[in-house]
């Protein structure tokens, strides 16, 4: 029970707020509206454990209970979430009891007054705990997986150590330890909750295991990421299924009551692939109203928020539907906001939006269910380094994966904090410095490099790192760091003067290097190299890569997508086909990047792809003349519908809309926004065969339109979504 000195509870001179409410057991009640300076009656059960929160409210609470009957204060608590707060007390009575709501401090202090603003009143109840029978893994309780949080009461008291099973890598464990088993839904996501009772401080950790016999691998662990000093876990990428295996315990020896809980989205949405909405709050408060707002196909938008800590969604998804992602901001505290879409199966992210996010429409994508490549804020997707060329770039987020733990991250205390990553390698050894220049003064950046990795190392056998760095910088001090050929040290702390040793090299010794954004401003910064004696870096090691090239057919066209990590020099794709898989022609081509350390993405439309199955590849040529083809794909073309989809969809200025008639005849369309006016209407003729007919978007205001097609050769109208950004 959160109970403080009788001399901090506020005085039993509240109103009562609506009548007497009678909590569901176990089960959660809102009492929706509690004004500072009201009380909720609350009708309780001797032994009942009971949670009194207002953790979602506006103002700054205080929480004090008492016995309707009379008497002092039983529970008292202030600031146990943010300015709100929280207690728990198990019931010593069956009777009525007072749960006071006061604006800090105590005010206002007249009987009767109250502040005006309402405060939602969240009770949580649970039963009294069982006895104990859960003390080793075979005597485990199960949890059903339910969509919200339904807590069961639970004990530790006599609990003794379990043998045979490594002590958890999380807290302090001295035995006391009792266990839970729950099955992973059908979508992978579970949370794991638990609440105080008459244990306070208390550790968990979640396994796997053949059976309850062992052998048990620790998936996670975890100290006090919940409410107070209690444990939370939460996962979206669980096996469907699996039984997995929760420990619970008690921090140094500590034995009481508790609660517990598992929920999460149990059902996947249908569709040819799922995404998660993934939002979170850095303070835990909630988003004050911002939203993010999902729309599919030019439909209605459905908006999500945070009222907590985090909040998760999913979206089915279909190939060819049109995704836009809407943020509107509300808050006034947007730092502590960010939000991302990534595939659920990988964990791939699709969007993310930063910190603070964008607000607007902020991306828009013609669904293919391909995941991208990793981005360069994690350490699989790090950017190839060539050359000793100078660059800049920069970030505002840590990307999908937590690649930096105690385990690796140095002298890097605060982690991944607005960060890329880089790979490097030198072509003939010597001496290697750089110097990392802020691109906005009173911007601290850090950086840690680790290696030497053996020759022909990837991100993919590297990452994340193994161990800590060699050259680590966590100045606190703003403007330029890095390495030089005066420092003495190879690592420093928040006190260091932000410049480490030199880093004397052999030729195709690969290394990573990480740059870190501590101030989190979203600024830029330039990365310039000082190599000497005979250092020079070479891309030869970890080389272009053409990331992905595939073929998928598009109504009555073949789209063509392919991605590269790297490019230097490159000056053009030529897109080549063959119909029997030995001869082949070029169709087209497409110009490169020419040099880029990042990811390129490109596409390719055929239009006249042949009937049957169409062989693809691509030859990319450099700027000197060289040229390498790449892998061939195929993909099967059987007919051709009589009107195919609009093109580029998003779109900008105008649309392109390939058709193919019988005969000769006149194509028309007409546009209706989302009100169903008619915004655009026109006529063209067109031959016999495939054409394109271009659609004028010019002059329209950004969002969903309709357009209505049809020819005077026969067939009825066809309506597409389109979306013009």
């Amino acid at each position: 029970m959160t109970n403080e000195a009788a001399a901090q509870a506020c005085a039993n001179n509240n109103a009562l707020a609506g009548s007497a409410v009678t909590p569901t057991c176990p089960g959660s009640t809102t009492v929706p509206c509690v004004q500072g300076g009201q009380y909720a009656l609350v009708n309780v059960v001797s032994g009942n454990i009971y949670t009194f929160s207002t953790c979602t409210a506006t103002f700054d609470t205080q929480i004090t209970l008492y016995n309707n009957g009379g008497g002092g204060s039983l529970g008292y608590n202030d600031d146990f979430c943010g300015l709100q707060s929280q207690v728990t007390w198990t019931a010593t009575y069956t009777g009525q009891l007072r749960v006071l709501v006061d604006q800090y401090n105590c005010v206002p202090v007249a009987a009767g007054a109250t502040n005006g603003i309402c405060a939602p009143l969240v009770i949580q109840c649970s039963s009294p705990p069982p006895p104990l029978t859960n003390d080793n893994p075979c005597t485990a309780i199960n949890l059903t997986v339910n969509t919200n949080c339904v807590p069961g009461t639970y004990t530790n008291v006599g609990a003794t150590a379990t043998g045979g099973v490594p002590a958890p890598s999380c807290s302090f464990y001295t035995g006391g330890d009792i266990w839970f088993t729950f099955t992973a839904p059908a979508t992978g996501i579970a949370t794991i909750e638990t609440f105080s009772g008459t244990m306070t401080d208390a550790s968990m950790a979640l396994y796997t295991a053949p059976s309850c016999s062992g052998t048990f691998t620790e998936v996670a662990c975890d100290d006090d990421s919940g409410p107070g000093l209690m444990p939370y876990l939460t996962f979206t990428n669980l096996t469907p299924g699996q039984v997995y295996y929760v420990r619970v315990w008690g921090y140094f020896g500590a034995t009481g009551t508790f609660s517990i809980c598992v929920h999460g989205i149990t059902t996947m949405p249908a569709g040819d692939c799922v995404y998660l909405l993934d939002m979170s709050d850095s303070f835990g408060d909630g988003w004050d109203g911002s939203t993010v707002g999902i729309s599919v196909n030019g439909g209605a938008f459905t908006y999500y928020t945070v009222t907590g800590s985090s909040n998760i969604a999913l979206i089915g998804l279909n190939i060819g539907d049109i995704l836009v992602v809407q943020y509107t901001a509300n808050s006034p505290y947007e730092g502590e906001i960010s939000y991302v879409l990534q595939f659920l199966s990988s964990g791939t992210a699709v969007f993310n939006s930063g910190s603070p996010p964008t607000s607007g429409i902020v991306f828009t994508q013609t669904v293919d269910c391909q995941p991208p490549p990793a981005p360069p804020e994690d350490c699989i997707g790090s950017i190839t380094v060539c050359d000793g060329q100078s660059f800049n770039n920069t970030t505002n987020n840590t990307g999908n994966n937590v690649d930096l733990t105690s385990s690796n991250y140095g002298c890097l205390a605060s982690g991944e904090r607005q960060g890329t990553w880089y790979t490097f390698s030198p072509s003939n050894g010597g001496n290697v410095a750089f110097t990392i220049s802020p691109t906005a003064p009173n911007t601290d950046y850090d950086f840690a490099i680790w290696g030497p990795f053996p020759p022909g190392s990837t991100p993919a056998s590297i990452c994340p790192p193994p161990s800590a760095p060699i050259r680590c910088s966590y100045s606190a001090l703003y403007d330029d760091t890095g390495l030089n050929y005066t420092a003495t040290d190879n690592t420093e702390g928040a006190g260091g003067d932000k410049w480490v040793n030199d880093l004397t090299v052999t030729a195709g010794q690969v290394y990573l290097l990480y740059i870190s954004n501590w101030s989190q401003t979203g600024l830029a910064f330039d990365l310039n190299w000082d190599l000497q004696n005979g250092a020079s870096l070479d891309c030869t090691v970890l080389p272009v890569e053409l990331l992905t090239l595939q073929a998928d057919v598009v109504d009555d066209h073949v789209h063509l997508r392919w991605a590269t990590a790297t490019e230097v020099n490159s000056d053009r794709f030529e897109i080549e086909r063959s119909t029997n898989g030995n001869e082949f022609d070029m169709i087209g081509q497409v110009p490169a990047a020419g040099s880029s350390l990042t990811t390129v993405e490109y596409d390719f439309h055929d239009l006249r792809p042949g009937g049957g199955t169409n062989y693809y590849r691509l030859k990319q040529v450099d700027r000197d003349g060289h040229y390498e083809r790449s892998a061939v794909v195929s993909v099967d073309y059987f007919g051709d519908p009589a009107v195919g989809r609009p093109y580029p969809n998003p779109a900008q200025d105008h649309v392109l809309l390939p058709v193919d008639l019988i005969r000769d005849g006149e194509v028309t369309y007409v546009v209706h926004d989302a009100l169903g006016r008619i915004v655009r209407q026109g006529r063209s003729d067109k031959a016999a065969g495939r054409s394109v007919l271009f659609i004028d978007l010019g002059g329209l205001t950004e969002g969903g339109y309709s357009v209505v097609v049809g020819s005077n050769t026969g067939g009825a109208p066809i309506t597409y979504p389109v979306f013009k950004r």
